[in-house]
């Protein structure tokens, strides 16, 4: 009979104690890695040191026992761990490795962390490669396994260049720009845009230059290329080529060229010194124009007035028109004879103002008169017309002058309506006037009726023989006295020192200021006055405290002739 030999054994949770060196040793049970079970199921040999060591037991072989390559859906169910060994088959093949949050199976790489990323994370100066023509597909459903969106190759094999397809693109960076390479995305090469551009932010040229259509934008030059007819419209209107919406140029605006036209109705200007006229504007056919007609929808009317004179090949008459009514609402011309010819819209024509309107010309402008908006003023200078189809006296056109010719004028603070400017005339600063020939008499002296036209006197050579007041001229100061005085009028108050005097134009009644006319000499703040009533009685006065001079020879009307005293 065969011999049985049996090593130590246990039911227990612990392992032996010690063992002898090649002794022997196995706890029954279902085992565990760690915890109260952490020793069961499992054969222990003792070394040289009589260390207790595990060697073997069903815990270990457990995990290998499954189909070598297979790991999906195998189970363990000898341990409590449930672990399980990976063994690969004869192709050195697994179908399932995961690795921390990674699952690696089949042609899928996928996290097992929900919300995870996944890195790819070469070592050192390594690089992640992607082989010619491989695409790195994007979309393809929610597992991946679909048709993909959208996609990045090198297409080595077609045009030999990086391709971006599929889905459209965004790069989604918010980085602005302000050099080459500053930006959320940078090309070291040139960019080539088969489709429309649209750039919500600035465009920013750096180098080179910019072509637009027939349009050469270089540095600071914008110039019109070949095939642009030698033209360049800065046009804000969206139906393109009339006179509305706004243009604003910032900075100074230099004109190069042999005639500059402004055929605006309004033209406001900060400049305080312009040249300024008009005798012919543009307007543009807004609506095509037939052959044989008498009317024309331009862009605007207003300036135009009847009898004016339109220029233009298809007109009759060689071109040359008048105009016969005017519908402002519609904006529409009628005009003399028809055309001969059609006329397209969007082009342009002359129009030669040929009729007085009655309005005024000249410079108008704007200027403050204190702090705040409501101090804002215009002001006017140039041709009076307009009062002279009023041809009325008034504060507003100063009447019906002898010849009733236009006038220039300056008027400070004008009212401009309608290109008619009211308002009171303002003063003219000037060394000298000369009057045309015929309106003076030789020597004589310039007086104003009553209308204000200036006029000239009779010549010295034709005196009258009689009169009832004299012209003379007369000298006004104001002395300050240091204390109340009471004086009357026609008082003479002299300075017997500088032998100055005058006359007390005004009575003071105990106050400190005394208006003197008629002086003579120079009075000073040093000496005491003298006061000489007109009864012929004196008083003395103190030196005046200040002496002010309101003006010097002044004309003035006098019905008395005053010798003065002695």
């Amino acid at each position: 009979m065969a011999s049985v030999i049996r090593i130590k054994r246990s039911s227990g949770t612990a392992k032996p104690g010690s063992l002898n060196w090649g002794e022997m040793a196995y706890v029954t049970g279902i085992g565990s890695y760690g915890g109260t079970n952490q020793y069961k199921d499992r054969v222990f040999l003792g070394d040289d040191g009589t260390n207790v060591n595990p060697i073997a037991g069903h815990y270990y072989t457990s995990m290998m026992e499954h189909t070598p390559g297979s790991l999906t859906g195998v189970s363990n169910s000898r341990n409590s761990d449930g672990g399980i060994v990976a063994v690969v088959d004869s192709n050195r093949k697994i179908d399932e490795w995961n690795v921390d949050n990674i699952t690696l199976n089949g042609n899928q790489i996928s996290s097992t962390d929900t919300d995870g990323d996944l890195v790819l994370n070469p070592n050192g100066t390594g690089d992640v490669v992607v082989p010619d023509d491989t695409k790195i597909g994007f979309g393809g459903g929610a597992n991946g396994t679909a048709a993909v969106d959208g996609f990045i190759r090198y297409d080595e094999t077609g045009v030999d260049k990086l391709e971006v397809g599929g889905a459209r693109a965004r790069f989604s960076n918010n980085t602005q720009a302000t050099t080459t390479t500053d930006g959320a995305v940078s090309f070291d090469g040139g960019i080539g845009i088969a489709k429309n551009a649209v750039i919500g932010g600035d465009l920013i040229v750096s180098g080179g230059n910019s072509k637009l259509g027939n349009i050469r934008i270089e540095n600071n030059i914008i110039a019109s290329l070949a095939g642009a007819d030698n033209t360049i419209f800065i046009d804000p209107y969206p139906d393109g080529l009339s006179n509305e919406g706004n243009v604003i140029i910032k900075g100074n605006l230099q004109v190069d060229g042999t005639t500059t036209t402004v055929n605006s109705t309004q033209t406001t200007v900060n400049d305080p010194i312009m040249m300024v006229g008009d005798t012919t504007s543009s307007r543009t056919v807004m609506v095509a124009v037939q052959s044989g007609v008498s009317t024309v929808i331009v862009d605007q009317v207003t300036g135009i007035a009847v009898n004016d004179t339109l220029l233009h090949a298809s007109f009759s008459a060689s071109g040359i028109t008048t105009v016969t009514a005017i519908n402002s609402g519609a904006k529409m011309l009628t005009f003399q004879g028809t055309t001969i010819a059609g006329i397209s819209t969007q082009t342009p024509f002359t129009v030669v103002h040929a009729t007085d309107t009655n309005t005024d010309r000249g410079l108008g402008f704007t200027y403050n008169v204190g702090v705040g908006t409501a101090n804002s003023t215009d002001g006017f200078f140039g041709l009076d017309d307009s009062s002279i189809a009023a041809s009325t006296a008034g504060t507003g056109n100063h009447g019906t002058h002898a010849d009733d010719s236009r006038r220039w004028t300056y008027v400070p603070d004008a009212t401009i309506s309608a290109s008619v400017v009211t308002g009171t005339r303002g003063f003219l600063d000037v060394k000298g006037l000369y009057y045309q020939s015929g309106n003076f008499s030789s020597g004589g002296v310039v007086w104003f009726d009553d209308k204000g036209l200036q006029r000239s006197t009779n010549a010295p050579a034709s005196p009258v023989i009689t009169s009832k007041q004299i012209l003379t001229a007369i000298t006004k100061v104001v002395l300050t006295m240091p204390g109340n005085v009471t004086l009357a009028v026609g008082d003479i108050v002299k300075q017997a020192t500088t032998n100055a005097f005058g006359i007390v134009e005004s009575a003071v009644n105990a106050a400190t200021s005394v208006p003197l006319v008629g002086v003579e000499g120079t009075f000073n703040n040093s000496n005491t006055l003298i006061r000489e009533g007109q009864s012929g009685g004196t008083a003395n006065l103190a030196a005046p405290s200040s002496v002010a001079t309101t003006y010097v020879n002044k004309p003035h009307w006098t019905s008395t002739l005053d010798g003065g005293t002695f």
